[in-house]
């Protein structure tokens, strides 16, 4: 197993950094992520995931606390409680039984598709240098859920650019009608 290279791991961490104060700190992340749960709250695919007990804010601080860690470079990545959490989300048979499966596209798509919706409703998408590292992100992380996932990455991060998307997501009571209707896709 090879080991990353320290000079780049450096670059990275103090490029992320940069890109961290260019698109105004820590509190422009916590916006971007309270809006997507807003948005996520109000979807019946992602409204399965969400915790009774919790609300958008809970889980909004909790993204945000994780992408401004990956983004200053910390390797903590994880508080506990949040293994459990993504756990009991990905495995929760309560709610739906056919969630005790991973993921699937149809999931990860509709998660991806919102995320970047509310990027740019907080203006994130106008740095154009945050914005194409981010997509890379999601585009690598995405697959830990569903290991098809990527492959959608960059049509799923333009979706919200098309108004027509947006209309007819709103008409259909927030379901993506266009992406397959099974969890197991």
């Amino acid at each position: 197993m090879s080991k990353r290279c320290p000079l780049i791991a450096a670059q990275c961490k103090q490029m992320t950094k940069e890109l961290l104060y260019e698109i105004g700190g820590e509190g422009r992340i916590l916006e971007f992520c309270i809006a997507f749960y807003q948005l996520a709250s109000a979807d019946p695919t992602l409204q399965t995931f969400l915790f009774d007990h919790d609300n958008v804010v809970s889980h909004g601080q909790r993204l945000a606390k994780w992408i401004v860690n990956y983004m200053e470079g910390n390797e903590d990545l994880c508080e506990p409680g949040w293994e459990f959490a993504h756990y009991h989300t990905r495995c929760q048979s309560e709610k739906k039984p056919l969630r005790a499966v991973c993921f699937s596209v149809r999931d990860c798509r509709t998660w991806m598709r919102l995320h970047f919706w509310a990027m740019r409703q907080c203006g994130l998408d106008r740095n154009g240098r945050f914005w194409a590292w981010y997509v890379q992100l999601i585009h690598q992380h995405i697959a830990l859920h569903n290991s098809y996932a990527p492959g959608y990455t960059i049509v799923d991060s333009v979706w919200s650019t098309i108004p027509g998307n947006l209309q007819m997501y709103k008409e259909n009571g927030q379901d993506m009608v266009d992406l397959c209707p099974s969890y197991y896709c």
